[in-house]
């Protein structure tokens, strides 16, 4: 029962830091690579919603995702993969003080209305700035994920066992 427990808590951490890492990544890539085209007439609509849904699902997801890398940590503490969960805490940690610490005020202050083109600018640029660094610290925490499944399956071994 144990290890059906240890599975579960490691899946939904892969889960939690997949997601988390695909919105950065399609944040990056698909919905905001024009956003000096945003104006005071134009923005709200594009922004606000997306923000305040993506808060209300990461308040969720990004705490039990503290308490499963923990959990992780605990369980791994007497191997060789003891550094991994430690890594991802310290990782999830600096995109979690970000985004609640200065990512979440900003989007507070463009939910209450920015009429400004020079104001809008200036908080869209430190938006992006700050999430230019989420999306970096959220990758190297995703490849530390996939590290640990790979070599906690030994997957390289399990690929080679297949080979005819």
């Amino acid at each position: 029962m144990k290890e059906i427990l240890l599975t579960i808590n490691h899946v939904y951490f892969l889960f939690g830091t997949t997601m988390y890492v695909g919105v950065l990544w399609a944040l990056k890539f698909f919905w905001f690579p024009t956003w000096h085209k945003l104006t005071p007439a134009n923005y709200y609509d594009q922004f606000a919603p997306q923000t305040l849904a993506a808060t209300k699902f990461f308040t969720v997801v990004v705490p039990l995702m503290f308490l499963s890398v923990i959990i992780m940590a605990i369980s791994e503490w007497k191997t060789k993969l003891r550094w991994l969960p430690i890594a991802a805490f310290l990782t999830l940690s600096a995109a979690t003080f970000v985004g609640a610490g200065k990512i979440l005020p900003i989007n507070k202050l463009l939910r209450e209305g920015v009429t400004d083109q020079a104001r809008l600018t200036e908080l869209m640029t430190k938006w992006i700035d700050l999430n230019e660094f989420r999306f970096w610290s959220l990758t190297v925490l995703w490849l530390l994920v996939v590290y640990y499944f790979v070599a906690k399956g030994n997957l390289p071994r399990a690929i080679r066992e297949k080979q005819p």
